[in-house]
C-alpha cells in the first residue's frame, strides 16, 4: 500500500517523484545516471513541478504567471459566430475535409494568405483552439485539392443549397491569369488589358436582393459565349436570371444567342449604335420623354426608341450631362491634337448624359431595368474585392482540378467578406470602416495561455469600441 493518499499518489507519472515536506506533497521532475564508483544508477532531482493538494496540482507561482501562448482570438471568433450554417453545410457535404476547407477559406479571407503561409496563420490564431489538428502539409493539401476540385458536383451542391426561391440573379464574367504552364484551363483569352497571359475565366451570380455572391463556375480562358452562361444557369437550378451585359458585350449574334437559349437580358449600346433614336433629345421638350423616377438622389428623364420590336429605353441623367459637357470643352483646350472640337462638342451634344438598354424582359419597367443595370456596379465591386482584396487575380495552381478547389476556398472568403459588409451596411458603419478594418481590429483581441488557462488580454479601446458599435457577441 502506497504511504501516500490516492489524491496525491495519482499525479505521479513516470519520471517524477514526490516529496513530502512538514503536511505538504511536493512533486519533482527526475531522472537517473549511471553512476560507475557506485556501481548503479543515481537519482537526480531536477525540476520542481508544483504543490499536490486535494484539488489537484498547483504549480510554481513564477509558472503560474508566465504567459506561454499567445493567440489572435476576435477576428477568429467573429468568422466562426457568422458561419455556423457555412460550417454545418461542409460538414455534411464534405465529412472528410471540412475543417481544412473552413480553416484555407478563414485565413484567405484574414491574411490574403498563399498555402505555404497557411499553417502559421493558422496555429496562431483562436482557429487552432476552436477546430483543433487541422491538417495542413503539404501532401495532406494537394490531396485534398484533387479530391475536392474532381468533385463538382459537391461544390453545386454546397452552392445550390444557400439560393432562396424567387432569387433575382444577376450573371457576368471576369478573369483571372494562371502562371502554370500545366493546367489545361488556362488559355489565352481577351481581356480589356490587353493582357495576353494564359487566364481563366470566373462567372459569378449575384443576388440583385441580397447583394450577394451565390453561384460561380470556372471556365476556360478562351470562352466568354453564351452557351456557357446557359449551362451554368441550368447547373445552378435558377429559373429567374438575367445577364447584365457591358457595351462590348452587344451584337445581333448574341441577341440572337440569347433568345434562342431562352436567357434574359439586358444590354447597353453604344452611343452611336443606330438602333438608338436620339430626336426626342434633340427636340429639347421634356414633354416627349415617359417619364422621370429618382435614382440615388437624382432625377432620371427616360423613354421607350418607337419602331424597334425590344424594349429599347433611353435614359437622361442631367448630372452626367453636365459633368461630360464640362469634361469635353475642357479637352478642347488641352488635346485638341486628338481630335475635340466645338463642332463635334455640338454634334455631341445630344447624347451627353445618356444610356440606352435593350432588354428582352417586356414585364420590367424603364426603373426596372435601369436598376438591374446599375446593380451591375455590384458584381464589377466583386470582381474588385476577389483581384484586389483577396488577392486571387492570379494562380499557380497546377491542375483544372486544384482550381475548382482553389475557387471554392476564394469564393467561401469572399462569403466571409460579404457578411461583414452587410453587418457595417446595417449598422451605418460603411463610411468609417470596411470589412478588412474589422478583420485588424478584432485581430487585436488576443487571449495567453498562462499554465493551463486561457485568459483575456486588455482588448484595445478603438477594438472595444467597434466590439460595442457592431454589438457583436465575441467577448
Amino acid at each position: 500500500m502506497s504511504k501516500y493518499p490516492d489524491w496525491v499518489t495519482k499525479h505521479k507519472k513516470k519520471g517524477t517523484a514526490i516529496h513530502k515536506i512538514g503536511n505538504n506533497y511536493y512533486l519533482y521532475e527526475v531522472t537517473s545516471l549511471w553512476d560507475s564508483k557506485l556501481g548503479r544508477p543515481r537519482k537526480i532531482t531536477k525540476k520542481y513541478l508544483g504543490v499536490i493538494t486535494p484539488e489537484g496540482l498547483k504549480e510554481p507561482k513564477y509558472r503560474r504567471s508566465t504567459p506561454s501562448t499567445v493567440k489572435e482570438y476576435g477576428a477568429s471568433q467573429l468568422i466562426i459566430h457568422q458561419n455556423r450554417e457555412i460550417i454545418d453545410s461542409l460538414k455534411e457535404i464534405f465529412p472528410q475535409w471540412w475543417e481544412e476547407i473552413f480553416i484555407l477559406s478563414a485565413i484567405r479571407f484574414m491574411h490574403n494568405s498563399p498555402l505555404k503561409n497557411m499553417r502559421i496563420y493558422y496555429e496562431d490564431s483562436w482557429l487552432s483552439e476552436e477546430i483543433k489538428g487541422v491538417r495542413l502539409s503539404d501532401k495532406v493539401l494537394h490531396t485534398l485539392f484533387e479530391e475536392v476540385g474532381r468533385d463538382r458536383g459537391r461544390i453545386v451542391k454546397f452552392l445550390r443549397r444557400f439560393i432562396t426561391e424567387g432569387e433575382n440573379l444577376l450573371i457576368d464574367l471576369t478573369h483571372i491569369f494562371s502562371l502554370s504552364r500545366s493546367m489545361s484551363l488556362a488559355e489565352r483569352g481577351y481581356n480589356i488589358e490587353f493582357n495576353f497571359t494564359p487566364q481563366v475565366n470566373l462567372l459569378f451570380m449575384f443576388s440583385f436582393n441580397r447583394r450577394f455572391p451565390l453561384f460561380y463556375r470556372v471556365l476556360p480562358g478562351s470562352v466568354r459565349d453564351v452557351s456557357t452562361m446557359k449551362a451554368t444557369i441550368e447547373e445552378s437550378g435558377v429559373k429567374d436570371v438575367i445577364v447584365i451585359g457591358d457595351k462590348g458585350f452587344y451584337s445581333r449574334k448574341n441577341v440572337e444567342l440569347f433568345e434562342e437559349n431562352g436567357i434574359d437580358y439586358i444590354l447597353p449600346l453604344r452611343r452611336n449604335n443606330k438602333l438608338i433614336d436620339y430626336g426626342v433629345l434633340e427636340s429639347g421638350r421634356r414633354e416627349e420623354f415617359d417619364g422621370y423616377f429618382k435614382f440615388n438622389g437624382r432625377y432620371i428623364w427616360y423613354y421607350r426608341v418607337k419602331g424597334v420590336e425590344l424594349p429599347l429605353w433611353v435614359y437622361l441623367d442631367e448630372r452626367l450631362k453636365v459633368e461630360e459637357e464640362e469634361d469635353y470643352l475642357m479637352r478642347i483646350e488641352t488635346h485638341p491634337e486628338d481630335g475635340y472640337t466645338e463642332e463635334r462638342f455640338y454634334k455631341k451634344l445630344p447624347r451627353f448624359g445618356t444610356i440606352a438598354l435593350l432588354t428582352n424582359r417586356r414585364d420590367l419597367t424603364a426603373e426596372k431595368v435601369y436598376k438591374y443595370f446599375k446593380s451591375r456596379v455590384q458584381i464589377e465591386i466583386l470582381f474588385d474585392t476577389l483581384k484586389n482584396i483577396l488577392m486571387a487575380d492570379k494562380s499557380y495552381m497546377r491542375s483544372s482540378y486544384a482550381m475548382e478547389c482553389w475557387m471554392f476556398i476564394n469564393y467561401l472568403a469572399l462569403v466571409y467578406y460579404y457578411k461583414i459588409y452587410h453587418l457595417l451596411l446595417e449598422k451605418g458603419l460603411l463610411r468609417k470602416y470596411t470589412p478588412q478594418d474589422v478583420v485588424l481590429y478584432l485581430s487585436r483581441y488576443r487571449r495567453v495561455k498562462i499554465s493551463k488557462e486561457w485568459i483575456e488580454v486588455e482588448i484595445p479601446k478603438k477594438t472595444r469600441d467597434l466590439i460595442e458599435k457592431l454589438n457583436l457577441p465575441i467577448t
